[in-house]
């Protein structure tokens, strides 16, 4: 079973970075290290003319996949909630929505808050 969603991209022509705070970071299940490892700051578009002043320009999507093996299966047939569902396939290696969408942010392609706004209702 596969979930997406697109996320918007942030403009390449008004990109410049920034220091995001705890929160946000916590929110995205990030941590200051990890921002480190991937240049030590985060992005967003400050607006202009290439993208109306939005800051974003484009979109990409973010993907999750639940690859059904046994132990899922089993959970599966017998009636588990989709939360021991969803955890079990995590502890398998199940990148969540919001999992990807982190990798995204840190790749300096979209915001936290795009993904945050895009996955606020499926985590």
């Amino acid at each position: 079973m596969m979930a997406q969603r697109l996320v918007r991209l942030i403009c390449t022509s008004c990109r410049e970075p920034f220091e995001p705070d705890a929160e946000t970071l916590a929110e995205l299940g990030l941590t200051q290290a990890e921002v480190r490892q991937h240049g030590g700051q985060l992005f967003h578009g400050r607006g202009c003319e290439a993208c109306r002043h939005t800051g974003y320009r484009g979109r990409t999507g973010i993907y999750e996949m639940l690859l059904i093996d046994d132990p899922v299966r089993n959970l599966v047939m017998q009636r588990e909630n989709a939360n021991t569902i969803k955890t079990t396939a995590v502890q398998r290696g199940m990148r969540t929505l919001l999992q990807a969408g982190a990798r995204k942010v840190l790749a300096g392609r979209t915001t936290a808050e795009e993904v945050l706004r895009v996955t606020q209702e499926s985590e």
